[in-house]
């Protein structure tokens, strides 16, 4: 990643100023992962297609919103540039969404035994080429004049006393809950993405914090996918027996059975996924419960043995 920090004498400097660099280079590695998905979305026929190009664009989107809204005490951007890519964020969402159902769904069809029809998701493209074809906004960060005005502190400090205030707000988070399991993932994600510019460093600490930093966000997302599954099932069957329908009141004549069996395989089918769902989740639900407080306990420790080396550095 080019955002990273290379030198340790850049952990020494002003914040607002290494700040404005890693915001700069983040942005530019989001735009060239924008335009390589713009360029096979315009010829998915290519030869040199790439499958996870959308995930790479919406993965620096999300970097680079993350360092705005971290940075805000130390930087300001134009208004405008922040609510584009806020916009991109949210007009990509259900098609992340549309990703993990495909995924998870797929993976109920090799399960389960039933003769049932899979599930045909396929994503329109056309929104979001319109969506992110728009021309990106200049974010020209610029360090704030309370910032000039209070003196500077060094961007370890600063780093430390982020990741601090983040730690904080996730720890009590850690509850059976999906909504607050969730907002611990996020919370979890801003720390990663503020830790990665100095990966490179080869701190002591830097490693092991990634590391479970990492493995928390996997098992909390997994947790959230087939959360999300329940949520939008019934939407995503009542979506495709409407194309069925469709099909069968167009032909001559009153399609009594037709419409008889399409509903009975659109009612089975759904009873069949939930109850996956449900078997699945609970066995998620009750891993984490097994290793949840020793996992959280390894996290908070590498955390904070690399909050207790920035400030040292």
């Amino acid at each position: 990643m080019s955002q990273r920090i290379k030198h340790i004498k850049q952990l020494h400097k002003p914040a607002d100023r290494v700040a404005r660099v890693i915001v700069r280079n983040i942005r530019k590695n989001m735009l060239k992962a924008r335009r390589i998905w713009l360029n096979q979305a315009a010829n998915p026929s290519g030869d040199q297609q790439d499958s996870e190009a959308l995930h790479n664009f919406r993965v620096e989107i999300r970097r680079l919103r993350v360092w705005l809204q971290q940075t805000r005490d130390l930087i300001r951007n134009k208004t405008k540039a922040r609510m584009q890519l806020k916009n991109w964020a949210q007009g990509s969402n259900a098609g992340r969404d549309l990703e993990v159902m495909l995924g998870l769904l797929q993976q109920a069809n090799t399960e389960i035994d039933h003769g049932l029809p899979s599930i045909p998701l396929v994503q329109d493209s056309t929104k979001l080429e319109e969506l992110f074809s728009q021309h990106p906004l200049t974010l020209k960060p610029r360090t704030r004049i309370s910032v000039q005005r209070e003196g500077k502190a060094s961007f370890a400090n600063w780093l430390a006393d982020r990741l601090s205030i983040e730690l904080e707000k996730t720890l009590p988070l850690f509850k059976d809950e999906d909504e607050t399991l969730h907002k611990a993932r996020i919370h979890i994600k801003h720390m990663r993405y503020l830790i990665e510019p100095i990966a490179s460093l080869r701190h002591v600490a830097t490693h092991p914090a990634l590391t479970q930093l990492k493995a928390m966000q996997t098992r909390l997302g997994n947790l959230h996918d087939l959360f999300v599954l329940r949520q939008r099932l019934s939407d995503v069957l009542c979506d495709q027996l409407n194309e069925r329908l469709s099909d069968l009141i167009k032909r001559p004549g009153i399609p009594t059975r037709g419409i008889q069996e399409a509903l009975s395989a659109t009612r089975k089918q759904f009873t069949v996924c939930l109850g996956w769902q449900a078997n699945q989740y609970e066995a998620a639900m009750n891993d984490w419960h097994s290793s949840s407080q020793q996992t959280c306990r390894q996290m908070e420790n590498a955390l904070n043995s690399l909050i207790n080396e920035l400030r040292n550095a």
